[in-house]
């Protein structure tokens, strides 16, 4: 994680984080595959909507990556 310092008006200064806190798809597949590895921290009903979330996840996924890319022409 990368973090600044910066001054507020008063000269105190305020700790600030960057860049550290963009979501993807990916990030967040895998946050739930470790969460699933240490299945006995969850009842049934929350590995069953860890898992649901997980299928969802691959497919957004699959979906941002489709596509000709970013400029480029047909």
């Amino acid at each position: 994680m990368i973090s600044m310092k910066v001054n507020n008006q008063e000269g105190e200064p305020i700790k600030m984080q960057t860049g550290t806190n963009i979501w993807s798809p990916r990030k967040e597949i895998n946050m739930i595959k470790k969460a699933l590895k240490q299945d006995y921290l969850y009842s049934d009903e929350e590995l069953r909507k860890l898992k649901s979330r997980l299928r969802d996840m691959y497919t957004v996924n699959k979906q941002l990556k489709r596509g000709n890319g970013f400029g480029k022409s047909k």
